[in-house]
């Protein structure tokens, strides 16, 4: 018996289906599991402080594998994580710290850190933020026309 054509793509239709519904009730299955704290995947094993200390001291990353006795790829994972971490950090030092200077209402937020002895490369962060948004509101304001800087 030869099946017609419109009937494998009525049973393809209905594989489909299946799997589509298979796969949203594994995802429900995980997100029910994570709500009730259960840990998914297997447990990390790599010395997390011991990779972050060895990528500080600027060794590569199979010599960090070596000695951690790791993949390159977990060598590679941490510092990805530990980058993220240390922009973050970043951040909210300069956010706090525009904060304080918003709080202080002085005249020359420059003036302000330098007497708050912040480091000098956190100074030209806010300096260049400070600039940017400057031209930004001007750029605003003029709509563009006939403005430009020659720094």
């Amino acid at each position: 018996m030869k099946l017609s054509p419109d009937i494998w793509i009525i049973l393809g239709a209905l594989a489909q289906l299946e799997r589509s519904m298979i796969q949203e009730r594994v995802r429900a299955g995980m997100k029910n599991a994570k709500a009730k704290g259960k840990i998914i995947g297997r447990v990390r094993k790599r010395n997390s402080a011991l990779i972050e200390s060895l990528l500080e001291a600027g060794l590569s990353y199979r010599e960090i594998a070596r000695i951690s006795k790791c993949s390159h790829g977990s060598v590679h994972a941490q510092k990805k994580e530990f980058l993220a971490r240390k922009s973050k950090e970043q951040q909210q030092k300069l956010d706090a710290l525009q904060k304080k200077i918003t709080e202080n209402k002085s005249e020359n937020p420059i003036d302000t850190m330098k007497s708050m002895n912040v480091p000098d490369d956190i100074i030209q962060q806010v300096q260049v933020k400070i600039e940017t948004e400057a031209r930004s509101k001007v750029h605003e304001i003029t709509g563009g026309a006939g403005y430009e800087t020659y720094d």
